[in-house]
């Protein structure tokens, strides 16, 4: 599949775009472009396949932002892509509800931007990693990511022949960059008690090996406008993540203190996979699943939200942009958010 092609990863330096390049090299791809914003990691990810790359495949690292159109523009006009697996994102929900134009210009306004060019420049494949917070969402990151996803799908619609646009949601990727396993370790190192939102906090956890090897499986079967869902398992009590990282660590439970701090800005109790009236359609691949949503709503007030926050990410205008969001998708209402109040 991906022999002697061109691979376009955005966010290449994270967790999954880390993954996908190293799972992708050999199969000796013709060219991989790997683009990220983070300096030192995107500097670290050229060393680290340095000694791995096949010599019949070129590989070039782009230091940039998804929200740059003429970067964009010029990346995807000058190369032939046909995979561009987009993992580019922001995606911490408390960060993201404090500094609600950034994840709209990255999450959101980013994605239609990568989308659009994509089709413009006829991108063979365009995959979208979305996150099981864009389901009901509570928070600005969800709602962003579920913009994202229902643009893709209307527009996978209007151009059935043309680029296949696939979207794939799941649940946290364990041991990924900031996620909690990382800083329960860090807080045990630094004697510091271990510290959750909630006794009751549920999360859908995942292995990034994992989600590397069901979305090679999705690029095999899945048809375009397709949101894809892989089997995640019952979902993990953050209680119980804590008192194991506490044994593996060879620490006695008795010995470190679990304190409670209450959940953050934007933060549910429990996440969900899909939302309560949509059904899961099963594939041939027993953890992949079809999410059967209809799309309501429209093109015209998809395109109207997406000029509402241009224009209150170019005032830097939060509440304007999140009065946006809540206008265009009906299932979002804030938790534990100052933005209770639009709702």
């Amino acid at each position: 599949m991906f022999k002697n092609k061109c691979v376009l990863i955005t966010g290449a330096a994270g967790t999954i775009g880390w993954a996908l390049t190293h799972f992708i090299l050999p199969f000796q791809p013709k060219k991989i472009i790997l683009l990220d914003t983070a300096e030192t990691p995107l500097f670290n990810l050229e060393h680290a396949i340095n000694s791995v790359v096949p010599e019949s495949t070129t590989i070039q690292c782009v230091l940039g932002s998804i929200t740059n159109v003429a970067l964009i523009n010029k990346l995807l006009s000058e190369n032939t892509i046909d995979f561009l697996l987009h993992t580019a994102a922001y995606k911490h929900v408390p960060t993201i509800e404090k500094q609600p134009i950034e994840g709209i210009q990255v999450n959101s306004l980013g994605t239609k931007l990568l989308a659009d060019a994509a089709l413009k420049n006829g991108v063979k494949q365009f995959v979208f990693m979305s996150t099981d917070k864009a389901v009901n969402p509570s928070s600005v990151m969800g709602a962003t990511k579920l913009l994202a996803e229902k643009y893709i799908k209307i527009l996978s619609e209007s151009h059935p022949e043309a680029t296949r646009f696939i979207t794939v949601r799941f649940g946290n990727i364990i041991d990924s960059n900031g996620s909690v396993i990382p800083l329960f370790k860090a807080q045990l190192k630094e004697n510091k008690p271990l510290t959750i939102t909630h006794k009751k906090a549920t999360r859908y956890l995942i292995s990034v090996s994992k989600v590397v090897s069901l979305l090679a499986e999705c690029l095999t079967f899945a048809k375009t406008g397709e949101i894809l869902v892989f089997e995640m398992g019952k979902p993990q009590s953050i209680y119980d993540i804590a008192t194991t990282t506490i044994q593996e660590s060879g620490y006695n439970i008795q010995d470190i203190q679990i304190e409670t701090i209450g959940l953050r800005p934007g933060e549910k109790l429990h996440e969900e996979l899909v939302s309560g009236n949509t059904n899961l359609e099963p594939t041939r691949h027993r953890d992949i699943f079809v999410v059967n949503e209809p799309n309501t709503v429209p093109l015209s007030e998809i395109n109207r939200a997406f000029q509402n926050l241009q224009k209150a990410v170019e005032t830097y205008d939060a509440l304007a942009a999140v009065k946006a969001l809540k206008r265009t998708l009906k299932t979002y209402k804030s938790k534990n958010s100052e933005y209770e109040a639009l709702d």
